[in-house]
């Protein structure tokens, strides 16, 4: 992801009264301490909030659905949240940082590695979102947006009944997952594509 200093094309998103503190966040990159905060003390559902604990689904390449329970950031914007709005939310995983490099150890040379490790550090891909340390990721924690899944709304509001929130977005890491969602899923595409 390159360009975090160009807001034009976020001008929508991103009010223009907090554009300059957000400039001096990104200054900061690779620090990422700003991003989160502990769970919003007072509103319950938040656009990018982590909960723990989340059946996530992948259908494999024999079109099977593969299961298992991990942590997820909830995508859906905040007014969509409330009881009663939608049936479903919309989840990606969320993993372990330091696990995820474990896996791609074999599947990459030590350079490649530590090439693909600095530019996750940097969120400069965009289907993977990385996140500072929080709630036992020690060495940070990836957001898979490549990899999101639809979540009951009913399993949703009893994750928050059971107090699996981990960790929400601060105001100013609220406008850089809204960037990061943005690029990944709504950039355009490469010249090199006809239509």
């Amino acid at each position: 992801m390159s360009g975090f200093g160009d807001f034009s094309r976020y001008s929508r998103i991103i009010p223009e009264e907090h554009q300059s503190a957000l400039q001096a966040s990104l200054k900061r990159i690779p620090d990422f301490s700003w991003l989160l905060a502990e769970p919003h003390p007072t509103e319950s559902r938040l656009q990018g909030d982590i909960l723990g604990d989340c059946p996530t689904v992948v259908i494999d390449d024999a079109g099977s659905p593969k299961t298992t329970k991990l942590p997820v950031m909830i995508l859906n914007n905040s007014c969509d949240l409330p009881d009663d709005r939608a049936d479903f939310v919309t989840a990606a995983p969320v993993v372990d940082f330091a696990k995820f490099l474990e896996f791609e150890k074999g599947r990459r040379t030590k350079s490649s590695l530590e090439g693909f490790a600095k530019a996750i550090r940097q969120n400069e891909k965009t289907e993977l979102f990385y996140l500072p340390k929080f709630a036992g990721f020690e060495q940070g924690a990836l957001v898979l947006l490549h990899l999101v899944c639809s979540v009951s709304a009913k399993l949703y509001r009893n994750l928050l009944i059971s107090h699996k929130r981990q960790a929400s977005f601060t105001p100013i890491g609220s406008y850089f997952m809204l960037m990061k969602l943005t690029t990944h899923l709504a950039r355009a595409e490469s010249t090199d594509v006809r239509r």
